[in-house]
């Protein structure tokens, strides 16, 4: 599958791949179990209240209303809201690492989320989901119908790392600071750092280098640092290593 280039917020590229057949699957049937736990509990608690206020108001006798729109409304519109809401992620795809994106990175319109919710229809409540696994095998970019309409894809954010990717790691307890200043950086910053540096494998060195180069000023810029006396890869390595150890200290 080709890859998807995903601009970060310090405005540096990562490429992304497609999420997996399976991976959609799982996250596919995620919502249909949270779906279903709402459904129970909204119905419950409508009957709950329905029992409750039964005789006390002549009104109370016409609920059809009422019932569509705590029920049926939220359940048909579930992919549709959450999308919306969540940054392209419905409580499947946030607990399976998936998140819809524009094909050039950037982040779909709502627009785009309702083209994809109305194929949806089609694709997976009609036909069983059938149509839509079909055409993610065949399309080679990981889309379904409703995302080659959207010009969107889903991709998977969520990479396997070990102990030693994550933002922190062990310091040792002479090491000595170099830059206060990343005080100010958040983790979400730390973390975009690790992964261009991790990014080596998946581009050309020269590639790779210039994105080195490119974050490297953006957080010098960021911490108001003049011209660091160290390579952009080292200098972005101290970076991680004075976050881990004034944040373990």
């Amino acid at each position: 599958m080709s890859k998807v280039g995903i601009e970060t917020s310090q405005h540096v590229q990562l490429n992304y791949k497609p999420a997996e057949v399976g991976d959609r699957i799982i996250a596919h049937f995620i919502d249909g179990f949270v779906i279903i736990a709402y459904y129970f509990i909204a119905f419950m608690a409508f009957g709950y209240v329905s029992s409750s206020f039964q005789g006390t108001s002549e009104h109370w006798g016409s609920q059809e209303w009422i019932l569509i729109a705590v029920l049926a409304i939220p359940v048909f519109f579930y992919h549709l809201i959450f999308e919306v809401v969540w940054n392209g992620k419905s409580i499947g795809k946030w607990m399976m690492g998936l998140q819809v994106v524009m094909l050039d990175g950037s982040s779909p319109s709502f627009g785009n989320y309702l083209i994809r919710w109305m194929l949806r229809l089609l694709e997976v409540s009609f036909t069983n989901g059938i149509l839509a696994f079909i055409t993610v095998l065949i399309n080679g970019k990981g889309q379904r119908l409703g995302d080659i309409a959207a010009k969107t894809c889903v991709i998977k954010t969520r990479k396997k790392v070990k102990l030693s990717d994550t933002i922190y790691s062990e310091i040792e307890e002479d090491y000595e600071v170099t830059f206060e200043q990343v005080l100010t950086l958040s983790d979400e910053d730390i973390t975009t750092i690790r992964e261009v540096l991790a990014s080596k494998k998946d581009y050309e060195y020269n590639t790779w280098f210039v994105m080195v180069q490119r974050t490297a000023n953006i957080i010098q810029t960021k911490l108001g640092i003049q011209k660091a006396d160290l390579k952009a890869d080292d200098f972005l390595r101290k970076i991680i290593a004075d976050y881990n150890h004034l944040h373990g200290s």
